[in-house]
């Protein structure tokens, strides 16, 4: 059952198409600021997002049910057009990945983790990545591709989103209240979807398509500037599914990991689903201790400590269909990415 094989390679070179990232669960939250339920649970979520690894989030601030919302009139067009997208009657309201939860915060924030925990089990349909995205004065460039991972898609109407959003936004940061709860500070606050909230018609959808998406904003209404980051992800227009999300900081690296958590490194795991191989690949070479292997209960499948100088472990492997973690050691950190087999 549980025959593996490693083997390691200093090559450090691989073409982007030949693995899957893993997936990025998006949160779009509807909030308002002077809105008392708003201020008591919308926190919440952005606590979450902040001290969850593979979790983005977007906050747009409404009209209603207070219209004293400063944040609402620096970008109202695009709120809106998400409110009305999804239907939104009432904040604090949450989206989870557009059709997997949509409704009241509250229940949502009782049951986040569940909720989160098994999209992550999902293997996602794309893959984003992004290049040479950087801030010269206040204006704002870089490029963003969008990968298909499954033949599927060429039978589906997909986006592709780039939102700029400020991560933390101070209320002292306005000459005049933006509201009236008790909040101080909100959280992934939407500034531009570019170039609108309708998105980009992805075309190239078969598998290994790719489509590019081209950003240059001039930054407005921003405050801090060290607060800027930029999620991409992929949708359905029809089912509204998020198939993909990944957040980036300006320098253009995904956060994710190394911001959300505390790990050093970012490993990639493909393919991921797999049946009976896996490949983990570093960013930077690494000294790997070890790699272990649990299933859902948290019970060791495998493990195999090594004192090894690579950048690539690939493995044979013979387990049972199902959700696995891997729990990857290197002198400078750990992480744990899930592992999805099928047969």
């Amino acid at each position: 059952m549980k025959n593996i094989i490693l083997t390691f390679s200093i090559a450090l070179a691989l073409t982007p198409n030949v693995f899957s990232q893993a997936r990025v669960v998006l949160i779009e939250q509807f909030s308002n600021s002077s809105c008392p339920p708003c201020g008591a649970v919308s926190p919440s979520v952005y606590t979450f997002v902040n001290n969850t690894p593979d979790v983005a989030a977007i906050a747009y601030h409404t009209l209603f049910p207070y219209n004293n919302d400063s944040m609402y009139f620096e970008n109202p067009t695009e709120a809106t057009q998400r409110v009305t997208y999804y239907s939104v009657a009432g904040v604090p309201n949450s989206v989870l990945d557009g059709n997997v939860y949509n409704g009241s915060t509250n229940p949502f924030v009782s049951n986040i983790s569940t909720l989160v925990n098994n999209r992550l089990n999902v293997a996602p349909r794309y893959t984003i990545e992004s290049s040479s995205l950087t801030l010269n004065g206040d204006q704002l460039t870089g490029s963003f591709k969008f990968t298909s991972l499954s033949g599927m898609n060429t039978t589906e109407n997909l986006v592709g989103h780039v939102v700029i959003i400020e991560k933390n936004v101070l209320k002292s940061s306005y000459a005049a209240s933006p509201g009236a709860n008790n909040e101080t500070e909100y959280g992934y606050v939407m500034r531009k979807m570019i170039p609108n909230a309708s998105g980009t018609g992805l075309t190239n959808t078969n598998l290994n398509g790719t489509d590019s998406i081209s950003l240059n904003w001039a930054l407005s209404h921003i405050k801090n500037k060290a607060e800027l980051r930029v999620v991409a992800f992929v949708q359905n227009t029809s089912t509204k599914e998020v198939y993909q999300a990944q957040i980036f900081s300006i320098s253009g690296a995904t956060v994710g990991l190394t911001e959300n958590a505390t790990s050093p490194y970012r490993a990639l795991i493909y393919p991921n689903p797999t049946a009976n191989e896996l490949s983990v690949l570093f960013k930077t070479q690494q000294h790997l201790q070890s790699i272990t292997i649990l299933d859902q209960l948290g019970k060791v499948i495998f493990e195999e400590r090594l004192n090894v100088l690579t950048d690539r472990i690939t493995k044979r492997i013979n387990l049972d269909p199902g959700v696995y973690s891997v729990l990857i050691t290197s002198a400078t950190g750990s992480e744990i990415q899930k592992l999805i087999i099928s047969k």
